[in-house]
This record gives structure tokens, sequence and C-alpha cells, in this order.
């Protein structure tokens, strides 16, 4: 599914439910013990206007005690080009961005914190820069989508831990400092 209402998970509170959401289902009560600091009523009008929007789905019902519980989950966050290509499109973009990145690392300092040690062995961050031709580019992209795509298809086991690995690359705005034995570069 398309993202094409950034307005909707562009707020801090949505951003959070839509991330606690992706690939997993739960319900109401269960989001509320994942996010305690947000209100349950506030928990069920955010969830109304993500599922208006289409961000998140019922993805089941049970029965508890007579009453019927939704189950939600998070739709595919793609983002639709169209959606960028409107007036106030790139800078809501942008700021979905932010926010998302702001999530993000959020979420591994408090991770980073819980454990009290420095849990380098399922923690990676590490930045590459390099050169590459628009195609080399694209196939290097692909290539990590499809492992990743493989590995999401992974059913819950014993000694498999559920993981994030965020990645983000662009076009770097202004070169960094070069060292002398390389080579400027030929785009202006």
């Amino acid at each position: 599914m398309l993202l094409r209402n950034f307005d909707v998970v562009n707020h801090p509170v949505r951003m959070r439910i839509y991330q606690a959401l992706h690939g997993t289902r739960l319900s109401i009560n269960q989001l509320a013990q994942l996010l305690p600091d947000v209100p349950k009523p506030s928990l069920y009008r955010h969830i109304n206007r993500m599922l208006e929007a289409g961000v998140v789905e019922i993805a089941d019902t049970r029965m508890v005690h007579g009453i019927e519980e939704r189950i939600f989950t998070s739709t595919q966050g793609l983002i639709d080009p169209e959606a960028i290509n409107t007036p106030e499109g790139l800078e809501k973009f942008a700021d979905h961005v932010s926010l998302y990145g702001t999530f993000v690392a959020q979420d591994l300092a408090q991770y980073l914190l819980s454990k009290g040690d420095p849990d380098l062995d399922n923690v990676a961050a590490r930045e590459y820069v390099f050169y590459a031709t628009q195609e080399e580019f694209l196939q290097v992209r692909e290539a990590i989508f499809e492992l990743l795509a493989r590995l999401e298809e992974n059913p819950p086991a014993p000694g498999r831990i559920q993981r994030r690995m965020w990645l983000i690359t662009h076009p770097l705005r202004a070169p960094l400092v070069l060292g002398a034995s390389e080579p400027p570069s030929s785009e202006t």
C-alpha cells in the first residue's frame, strides 16, 4: 500500500503506534502496554484515524469476555511518488524522514540503556560513504532489499530475535573532505 497521507503518520504518537504494529499484530490493550504514556482513549482516536487513512488495518478479531476485540497491524509503508510531487509534498516527506529517523534513534538509545551493558553483538551502526554510478547503486540497493525481504518472511523460532534494520542512502549535498589521493567528484 502506498502511503499517500503523510499528515496521518507525521505525528509522534501515530508514528510510535505504526512502528509498534510493524511486523506484528496487537490489540489496543497490548498497544497500551507498549506505550504506557499514551492514554487508551488517545490510542483509540489515533488508531481510528490510521484505519481511515489505510496505514493500519484490522488483522483479526477475537472474543474476550463476550466483547469483540480487534487486532491491528500496520500496512506496508511505501511512499507514493505522486504524494511527494504535490504542493508541500516534499516538505512533508522530509518531515516524515526526520520524525521516523528520530523515532528509530530513540528506540535504539532506549534499547542500549535498558541493557545496562553495551550489547554490541546485537547492534550494528556503521556509515559507508562511496562513489557509485546510478546502475551500481541500484544493483546494491536491490541486493540488500532482496536479502532483507527473505528475512522478513522468517517466522518466529527459537534463537530468532526480532530485529530492525533501517537503511537510508542519498547523494551527499556537499562532498566530504577528500584525501589527497582521491579524485574530485565529476558531478556538478
